[in-house]
């Protein structure tokens, strides 16, 4: 049985909602390479001499930013779960799109070169999730 006093009590305070921090940006990498790049160009244009710059198909270091994003996820999935397959793919991943940049940056013929993206196809085969 309630008394007359039970009625008339507020309702129970709510806990402050508990806000959860949010994780640091992981783009930060990615964006610094940018900007170095950018910076690198600019001096270019300034009358700096560059060597690496030089090159004929300098264009080819875009293709290294590409592998920043495997190699993020390699760093990520070490993180969480140690050495494993996440890890080795994602690796794989980043190899291959260097692989490809280099390609152009030193010139190597396709002709030549071409059996190594047969064993980067097997690797990635070995080390990707079945996902079943």
């Amino acid at each position: 049985m309630s008394s007359p006093d039970d009625n008339n009590l507020p309702p129970p305070a709510n806990p402050a909602p508990v806000k959860e921090s949010k994780p640091v940006s992981s783009n930060w990498p990615l964006g610094l390479a940018i900007v170095v790049i950018g910076g690198l160009l600019l001096a270019r244009n300034l009358g700096f001499e560059l060597f690496f710059l030089n090159f004929h198909n300098w264009w080819a270091f875009f293709i290294l930013l590409a592998a920043l994003g495997p190699l993020q996820q390699a760093v990520s999935s070490y993180r969480k779960e140690g050495w494993g397959v996440a890890v080795a793919n994602s690796l794989v991943s980043a190899a291959a799109i260097v692989f490809i940049a280099l390609m152009f940056l030193l010139d190597l013929s396709f002709g030549t070169w071409w059996p190594i993206f047969v064993i980067i196809g097997g690797l990635y085969m070995m080390t990707s999730r079945n996902r079943s």
